[in-house]
């Protein structure tokens, strides 16, 4: 999730509101790692949060223009244009993300909005079919998920308890091999196969971290108090 640990800083100020401090530290990040879209995108919200319009739209037009196969950089860009009154080109935005990604519940869902807020109704409610679709397999996938860590989880814990008790430690002096005797070689290992947690994580990044992400876009891109 940081690209750095200027990143990492600048993200901890930005939720504590601390707006000045967290902009010197993604500067800070942005000489380390230059142009990282990453950054870009996060520094553009912050200077939403400090209601800097031009810098908001530089950071995040230019994030995009370094990563245009990201649903979230469209989705980021038109709900800055939409706080800053232009809404037009705000749906023309979440249209572009939907493009880039039809599964992006959170687009769908905020094309909506904007469409209910335009007049469009019935293409809001389309919008909304969608999201509320699309949330809902999410949300089943989040949670087979756990399911799925937590028999993962046990199996693991239940495998060493047993190793533990058919191999117990020695005693002190037992086990050791004789003065001079050669110690066998050990055998490779042969490489164990990914997990379908681990897979599924390689997919959506850490889970806490895919849920902390959709919880801060669905609240609109505002900090937890």
């Amino acid at each position: 999730m940081y690209i750095n640990s200027e990143h990492k800083k600048a993200q901890a100020l930005l939720d504590q509101q601390k707006f000045e401090k967290a902009l010197i530290a993604f500067n800070k990040a942005l000489k380390i790692d230059p142009n990282h879209p990453d950054i870009l995108s996060h520094r553009g919200v912050l200077h939403l949060h400090m209601n800097q319009k031009k810098k908001c739209f530089d950071d995040l037009e230019l994030s995009l223009r370094l990563d245009k196969n990201y649903s979230y950089r469209y989705a980021a860009l038109a709900y800055a244009k939409d706080f800053f009154g232009d809404t037009d080109t705000a749906i023309e935005l979440y249209e572009k993300a939907v493009q880039v990604d039809p599964e992006d519940s959170i687009s769908h869902n905020n094309l909506g909005l904007l469409m209910e807020k335009k007049g469009y109704q019935q293409k809001a409610k389309d919008n909304f079919e969608k999201a509320d679709k699309l949330a809902k397999i999410q949300d089943e996938m989040l949670d087979k998920l756990d399911e799925l860590e937590q028999k993962e989880d046990q199996f693991h814990q239940e495998n060493e308890s047993k190793k533990t008790k058919s191999n117990p430690l020695p005693k002190p002096g037992e086990g050791l091999k004789p003065k001079g005797e050669p110690l066998q070689p050990k055998k490779l290992q042969p490489e164990v196969p990914k997990t379908f947690k681990q897979v599924s994580k390689d997919l959506i990044t850490k889970k806490s971290v895919f849920k902390e992400f959709i919880g801060f876009v669905k609240n609109g891109f505002k900090l937890k108090q």
